[in-house]
């Protein structure tokens, strides 16, 4: 049995360095690399739980076109499993990443095959893993809805565990969009979400009242990722407050995917749940500074015990970090 599979979107990233002096209007910006990367909400989580050390599968869409054999191979190098549809006459998605100094990004996605990706394609075999996480709902239209919650359904009834992260509504909070989301919470046992997806979601004034809307809806655990200020679980009455750590942030685009796929990895190896916040946060922070898309968990482990939290009073050492992380900055895909 696998321990996670991923289902959802996959893409190519493009990936500008942190932009010094970038502004709008009609100008060009030199920049020393823009690299081509594998991207996608689900497809970022099953590469970074793959790394981490989890037998993982991805269920998504590509099509016939170079960018899918680009990312076809990059799944086969990780050890993904796939359970890919390919249609021969689409293309793979693509996503431009302007990357500011600040830490803040746009984003520029044309979704592609991902458009294409529909219930049908997923196998039965898909679903047979110890967690399902659903991931990249907006840019999987014919997914979202009845048939993401028939997928998680069938998922928790073959003993999965399960979870979602919707990304911020790139046409807003309309309550129809809402709606797609809500009908799928009494099947997920883990909601991920920043704030404003949170908010945007369940309505609340605050995040403490959005938790307990999110628990009478069926969701047993919601983290919340809350970029410079750590993450917050609710669990039931508990609420735990983890901070982050205090890094460059270089690469924040696919750091929320990074979280988490730590704090799964965290919950299939029994930790409670203050350490799988650390450690998803600590995921998060070494994707953001740039050392190392997909983080192996020893070398997370052992960054950790070095590592200043960002609430720390230390002052980083040469080696370490200088400046607060944005583990995930909207609006994000």
């Amino acid at each position: 049995m696998l321990e996670a599979v991923a289902i959802g979107d996959i893409c190519v990233d493009l990936l500008t360095p942190p932009l010094q002096r970038f502004s709008l209007g009609d100008r060009q910006l030199w920049v020393p690399a823009l690299p081509m990367v594998p991207g996608g909400n689900a497809a970022n989580f099953a590469l970074g739980s793959a790394s981490l050390g989890l037998r993982t599968g991805l269920a998504a869409c590509l099509g016939g076109d170079p960018v899918s054999t680009f990312l076809a191979a990059a799944l086969r190098r990780a050890n993904v499993v796939s359970f890919v549809k390919v249609r021969r006459s689409l293309e793979a998605g693509r996503t431009v990443a302007l990357t500011h100094a600040d830490g803040s990004r746009q984003l520029i996605t044309y979704n592609g095959s991902n458009l294409a990706f529909a219930l049908e394609d997923i196998p039965a075999r898909a679903l047979e893993a110890k967690h399902v996480h659903r991931a990249g709902y907006w840019w999987t239209p014919k997914l979202q809805g009845k048939p993401t919650r028939v997928l998680l359904s069938r998922a928790r009834d073959r003993g999965a565990e399960t979870s979602l992260d919707v990304a911020t509504d790139p046409e807003g909070w309309t309550d129809r969009r809402r709606a797609l989301v809500l009908e799928v919470l009494p099947e997920v046992s883990i909601f991920f979400a920043n704030e404003e997806e949170v908010l945007g979601v369940l309505g609340c004034k605050d995040l403490a009242a959005c938790a307990r809307e999110a628990h009478a809806l069926g969701v047993a655990i919601l983290a919340v990722h809350r970029g410079a200020r750590g993450c917050v679980v609710f669990a039931g009455t508990d609420r735990i407050r983890v901070p982050a750590f205090r890094v460059s942030s270089r690469n924040p685009t696919g750091a929320g995917d990074l979280f988490n796929a730590g704090f799964v990895l965290g919950r299939l190896r029994g930790w409670g749940l203050e350490r799988c916040a650390s450690f998803a946060n600590a995921a998060a922070a070494i994707h953001v500074r740039g050392t190392a898309a997909y983080p192996r968990r020893g070398s997370v482990g052992r960054w950790m015990r070095s590592a200043v939290p960002a609430t720390s009073s230390r002052p980083p050492s040469s080696a370490g970090p200088r400046t607060r992380h944005r583990q995930r900055s909207p609006p994000r895909r």
